[in-house]
């Protein structure tokens, strides 16, 4: 961060430079400029531009006829703008000249002047002083100029007091402003080097820390959202490590199983028959499922799950879902339902997928339905997306739960078992499965109307190409 601190100063001092650099030559150039007019009467004369003036004059012509009544008006041309209006003749502007203009030609001879010619000083008026005039080399004549220098004093001094006394007002404000720049940069960098020192104790572990955030410019949004970065990690970091212990607990629990009736096999307390070898199929397949259900998990979230998709029928699918549960719902004394809208329209997707989340969410309603309870599946259409619900009247869910029911191996009661809770998966898959069709999935817990039990509504996309299928 001493290096950010460095280059933002060195940049500042830059343009410091920069500008008094260009301060000077500024002031410099303004004052050469107005010192080389000359103040007669009213007017800031020119000699320079008087002197070109007149060149021009006789190059029209090739001669000085007629320059005595042109000349009041070329020393007006030759004026600081902003003081030729109000120029109304020549006679009004004879009399506003209070110095004198004299034009002498080739051979010293006094061919037009303005002003009082005694006024000019002995050298002038033999034409010794004074600013020749030159075309094409050849020296056509004089020009002589008797006024006061605008500022009174000599022109090599004034430039030279004016430059000394500006780069001494741009060296004072630099200096200030170097200071007030070090002070806003040290605020600026201070909160990036807090950023840097967080960002260090991040990278070996630490997501505890967080950085203060002092203001609501760029930097403390850029510090705010830093903070939420670390809670984001950390909360990510809790997920994974409950994660690990939840799949380590439900792989230990078959694991367990199947290592105890091996080890009484062996011991001879268990025969070798049929029975034993049942219970060790029974743990086979139940870490099959877990695992099956893991990588499917695993794709979806990263999108990478593989979907056949094409027309499917959701009431046909509906009704495939509920007979495959109905004997499970049979041996519990609890009534599967199956309620479709009139004239539904069919969705795109894979069957073999959403099959899953129908079984998913039944298996998982009749596992908290009470005997003698029931589970409607009821199907419609609206909006442009086909509804299928799975409503059961069993104990619902508890308002402080579900935000969290589609989370990995997440059980409202945590002493529920594999028998009573499931595996804590179903519920994930199937979120997974229906965004990746394009559906949302939502809880209710009670529904619409009623004083218990649960609703999970699918929601997907209808094909809009494709009429219903018949």
């Amino acid at each position: 961060m001493q290096r950010l601190w460095v280059k933002l100063m060195g940049a500042f001092a830059a343009i410091i430079v920069v500008g008094i650099v260009v301060t000077v030559l500024l002031a410099w150039q303004g004052t050469v400029t107005q010192v080389s007019h000359i103040a007669v009467g009213n007017r800031m004369v020119q000699p320079s531009v008087l002197r070109q003036n007149l060149i021009d004059f006789y190059a029209s012509q090739r001669s000085w006829e007629g320059l005595e009544r042109r000349l009041a008006q070329l020393v007006v041309g030759s004026a600081g703008h902003g003081m030729m209006h109000g120029m109304m003749g020549n006679g009004q502007m004879m009399r506003m000249f209070d110095g004198t203009v004299l034009v002498l030609d080739a051979a010293g001879q006094p061919i037009a002047s303005l002003g009082d010619l005694s006024n000019l000083s002995p050298s002038l008026r033999s034409g010794q002083d004074g600013w020749p005039l030159l075309l094409d080399g050849e020296r056509i004549g004089m020009l002589i100029v008797e006024g006061t220098p605008i500022t009174g004093l000599d022109s090599d001094s004034l430039v030279s007091a004016v430059t000394r006394a500006v780069l001494t007002a741009a060296l004072v404000a630099a200096a200030v402003a170097f200071v007030l720049g070090a002070v806003l940069i040290r605020q600026i960098t201070r909160p990036l080097a807090q950023l840097n020192s967080a960002a260090k104790e991040i990278a070996v572990g630490d997501l505890n820390v967080r950085v203060n955030v002092a203001s609501r410019d760029e930097v403390g949004q850029l510090g705010e959202t830093f903070n939420g970065m670390v809670a984001s990690l950390a909360t990510q970091e809790s997920l994974r490590r409950n994660l690990m212990a939840d799949i380590a607990h439900e792989l230990r629990t078959p694991l367990t199983g199947i290592q105890g009736t091996v080890e009484a096999m062996q011991d001879g307390i268990f025969p070798m028959s049929a029975e034993p070898l049942e219970s060790i199929h029974e743990g086979v397949m139940l870490l099959n499922r877990l695992v099956e259900d893991l990588r499917t998990l695993a794709h979806a979230e990263a999108g990478q799950l593989s979907l056949h998709k094409e027309r499917v029928d959701p009431a046909a699918l509906a009704a495939r879902a509920r007979t495959a549960q109905l004997p499970q719902a049979q041996q519990r004394n609890i009534a599967l339902s199956l309620s479709v809208a009139d004239a539904l329209p069919t969705i795109w997707g894979d069957e073999e997928r959403l099959q899953q989340v129908l079984g998913n969410l039944l298996a998982n309603a009749l596992r908290h339905t009470p005997s003698g309870g029931a589970v409607d599946l009821n199907l419609s259409a609206a909006n442009g997306q086909v509804d299928i619900a799975v409503v059961d009247s069993g104990e619902g869910i508890d308002p402080a739960d579900l935000p969290y029911v589609f989370n990995r191996f997440y059980r409202g009661d945590p002493s529920r078992s594999r028998s009573t809770g499931g595996s804590g998966l179903g519920l994930a898959i199937v979120r997974q499965l229906v965004e990746a069709h394009g559906g949302h999935v939502r809880v209710e817990s009670p529904p619409a109307g009623r004083a218990h039990g649960t609703a999970v509504h699918v929601q997907l996309p209808v094909t809009q190409a494709h009429p219903r299928i018949s």
